[in-house]
């Protein structure tokens, strides 16, 4: 490893020589990217739009080699553990060139549940309840005036027609999200890793 070819002959103060410290410097670099893509998980369950609870549950973690994915299934959101970081995909340099880990949703709604895409009347229609069947989406129900014919998830009123419109989050929350909260979730959980290991 570079730590340790750099480093050949030099122990720390505990006695470890360099090839234990590259050992613990990239489990430690992988347990913080684990626990950093749960923390974002989590946050993207409670901010993004929850009526059957399918788009909360149907996240999933990737590594190179595994995947650990929600169950997809109606319900409030259920916590996914992040697959486990093989060595090999630290060392291979994964942390600098490509992504350790990645998050996805596999919802088939999923772009127009992130305000990716515009929907018609149908997206509305597989909601098949007139309210959300969630604690977490009645906690953050917004009904507001006629919706549009063709219009953005989150965008409400604006409309003609007798029909409500409404929302359990924001419209752009996912965007939102990404330019102003991720970078602070995966920062808290890797310095929390580097502070319970070097402390």
């Amino acid at each position: 490893m570079v730590f340790a070819r750099a480093f050949k002959g030099f122990k720390d103060r505990a006695g470890r020589d360099a090839r234990d410290l590259d050992r613990i410097i990239g489990t430690t670099i992988a347990n913080g990217a684990r626990r950093s893509a749960e923390r974002v998980v989590r946050q993207l369950q409670q901010a993004g739009p929850s009526w059957s609870g399918e788009f909360s549950n149907s996240w999933q973690i990737s590594t190179e080699s595994t995947t650990s994915r929600g169950t997809g299934a109606p319900g409030e959101p259920k916590l996914i553990n992040a697959p486990t970081v093989t060595g090999l995909e630290v060392t291979k340099g994964k942390i600098l060139k490509d992504e350790l880990l990645k998050i996805t949703n596999f919802a088939p709604h999923a772009l127009e549940a992130i305000d990716a895409v515009e929907h018609d009347r149908q997206y509305y229609a597989r909601r098949k309840t007139a309210e959300p069947k969630t604690a977490l989406g009645r906690s953050k129900w917004l009904v507001e005036g006629p919706r549009r014919n063709v219009s953005a998830r989150g965008a409400t009123g604006g409309g003609t027609d007798g029909f409500n419109s409404s929302r359990t989050a924001p419209l752009d929350w996912f965007a939102d999200y990404a330019s102003a909260k991720l970078n602070r979730d995966v920062k808290i959980e890797m310095d929390s890793a580097l502070r319970r290991r070097f402390g």
